[in-house]
């Protein structure tokens, strides 16, 4: 059985339930399935259910499926899992051979008095 008025992505809340997200993503027939898919990629950055607005934030969750299947021109830094430092490596810049301050004046050592 098939949905008289399918829902799309454009069509959802801001804030939609699993198995409207799941409508719009699978289609009406394996919309219950999104629950369970869903919950096995929180993990990997899957938006969860918010406790407040009662369902997953739609655009996110849109972007998170667009960045899995390379839609997104957003990147992440590391595989899930993949541990270590993620600093670049930064070129020093040349010594520069234009301007440098003045050695300071040599002065004596002891008080100077003068009348």
């Amino acid at each position: 059985m098939t949905a008289k008025n399918p829902l799309t992505w454009d069509k959802l809340h801001l804030f939609a339930s699993d198995e409207d997200i799941g409508e719009a993503a699978l289609g009406y027939e394996r919309r219950k399935e999104f629950a369970g898919l869903a919950a096995l990629h929180e993990r990997d950055g899957m938006p969860k259910i918010s406790a407040v607005w009662g369902g997953r934030y739609v655009p996110a969750v849109k972007a998170f499926l667009d960045a899995q299947y390379g839609l997104s021109t957003a990147v992440p830094l590391a595989p899930n899992g993949v541990e270590g430092t993620f600093l670049a490596k930064q070129k020093r810049a040349p010594e520069k051979s234009g301007s440098q301050m003045a050695p300071p004046p040599d002065r004596p050592s002891g008080p100077v008095l003068v009348r």
